[in-house]
């Protein structure tokens, strides 16, 4: 039992402010998207010596959240497939590929050192914080920010040139 409480509290502090983001992201009230972190969670725990990549898991389930918060809130109908769309998701297929491409670089762990670097990255590049924001809601400086970032930023550049992309055109 000692074992599971800690395996949950390292994956809660990795992974509680990338999640957060999303939810916040995704039902734009912050003590919404706190009770379904909450939820989230609680079903982690539940379930954490069966989940293999923890991440990947939280990321499936806040989809199921979310529909169920929509299903609740609106209870005749809402579009998920909308809630969770992108600007380049609604283009043609050409941008469907391009999204699939930056959404592998963004995915790559190899892009990123630790869930404090995706938590960065989501709130500068997703969510529009400045790094200051940033760091406050991280617990580091505005130069610390910056510095990080351009980090993951060169590692992203690096990723997508191995992938053949040269310029934003290969993207389209």
């Amino acid at each position: 039992m000692f074992l599971k409480n800690r395996e949950f509290a390292e994956a809660y502090n990795d992974l509680y402010p990338v999640v957060f983001g999303a939810v916040y992201s995704k039902v734009g009230n912050p003590e919404d998207a706190q009770d379904i972190c909450q939820e989230l969670f609680v079903k982690l725990y539940e379930k954490l010596e069966t989940i293999e990549n923890r991440r990947k898991w939280l990321y499936g389930a806040l989809r199921l959240e979310v529909m169920a918060y929509y299903r609740k809130k609106k209870p005749d109908g809402v579009d998920i497939d909308e809630v969770f769309a992108d600007v380049g998701l609604t283009f043609v297929n050409g941008f469907r590929d391009a999204r699939i491409v930056i959404s592998g670089a963004i995915e790559h762990d190899e892009n990123f050192e630790d869930e404090r670097e995706r938590a960065l990255f989501d709130l500068v590049a997703v969510q529009n914080y400045s790094y200051e924001q940033a760091g406050m809601q991280l617990g580091m400086s505005k130069r610390q920010v910056r510095y990080r970032y351009g980090l993951i930023v060169e590692r992203i550049l690096a990723y997508l040139q191995k992938q053949g992309i040269k310029s934003l055109e290969d993207l389209l």
